[in-house]
């Protein structure tokens, strides 16, 4: 594993202002995998970073359908850069889903219309090349796996926000943010979480088991301090939060980080690799960001 870079909109046109959302990019040395990419300006960054590390083509993750986390792969796949795109297909799943939903008034059809309005912008992928994680569960490739979430807890969140009679979120978040995409990957003898929008009980289980861990939702805190309180007494841990969102709603103002060693995209440019967890790192603190 070469390094994992979450990348920073902090250079970019009126970055105080607006969200150019998620694009981390895990360079194994061999391959690249790309997870998110929420902006066009993330984009021609990817293109650049391509181009210099000599990839032609990567791998791409989409965690969920919000568009600071999508908008940038259509440039990408304009540009013929991607060979394969990983996401959760929900249409495979309307059966499941209408029976989880158990109310003789909805019809197939209609949930089918329900999910292509919700999930408009993956809609948006016919014709791509498309696999749905649940279908391919094989890894991306050796350093690369998709963790989550758990197939039954992504059918009942999305049955719950189709419904709508017990209310539209699940875990605190939108049943789209709450059903991100989870990846792990591995740097070395360390283990690294990716994590998206999810909600804290979709990696609640889980947690512990990554030296590294991508703070949910752009670093929202309470999502945060869950998982400090989780990972209580793992003092080696390093968190990362991915917080281009300018002045919009969301983001990670509010984040408590006292006594945990959290690198922020705020900062700058964010490279992960096997010295991040040497002994020196850890004991100077060392800083990730540019």
């Amino acid at each position: 594993m070469k390094e994992v870079i979450i990348l920073t909109s902090r250079n970019y046109k009126d970055a105080d202002i607006k969200n150019y959302g998620d694009c981390i990019l895990i360079n194994t040395g061999t391959e690249l995998v790309i997870y998110d990419c929420g902006s066009e300006e993330h984009a021609n960054a990817v293109i650049e970073y391509m181009s210099n590390n000599g990839f032609e083509k990567a791998k791409f993750i989409l965690s969920h359908n919000d568009s600071d986390h999508f908008n940038g792969l259509e440039k990408l796949l304009n540009e013929d850069k991607i060979s394969v795109i990983r996401t959760t297909l929900l249409l495979k799943y309307v059966d499941k889903i209408l029976k989880k939903i158990d109310d003789r008034r909805r019809s197939r059809e209609g949930v089918k219309k329900q999910i292509l309005e919700l999930y408009d912008n993956i809609a948006k992928l016919s014709g791509a090349p498309i696999e749905d994680i649940y279908e391919h569960p094989e890894d991306l490739c050796d350093e690369v796996s998709i963790v989550g979430p758990d197939f039954q807890y992504m059918i009942e969140t999305v049955a719950k926000r189709l419904d709508g009679r017990e209310g539209n979120t699940m875990d605190g978040e939108t049943a789209v943010n709450a059903t991100s995409i989870q990846v792990r990957v591995k740097i070395g003898t360390h283990e690294m979480l990716l994590c998206g929008d999810c909600s804290f009980p979709a990696i609640e289980n889980i947690v512990r088991d990554y030296d590294a861990v991508q703070l949910p939702h752009h670093g929202k805190n309470d999502q945060a301090q869950k998982i400090f309180e989780k990972k209580s007494g793992q003092i080696f841990s390093v968190y990362v939060v991915s917080d281009n969102t300018g002045s919009t709603n969301g983001g990670s103002d509010n984040l408590v980080t006292t006594g945990r060693r959290v690198y922020n995209t705020k900062s700058g440019q964010i490279s992960i690799n096997s010295m991040t967890f040497a002994a020196s790192a850890i004991k100077s603190g060392s800083y990730l960001g540019d």
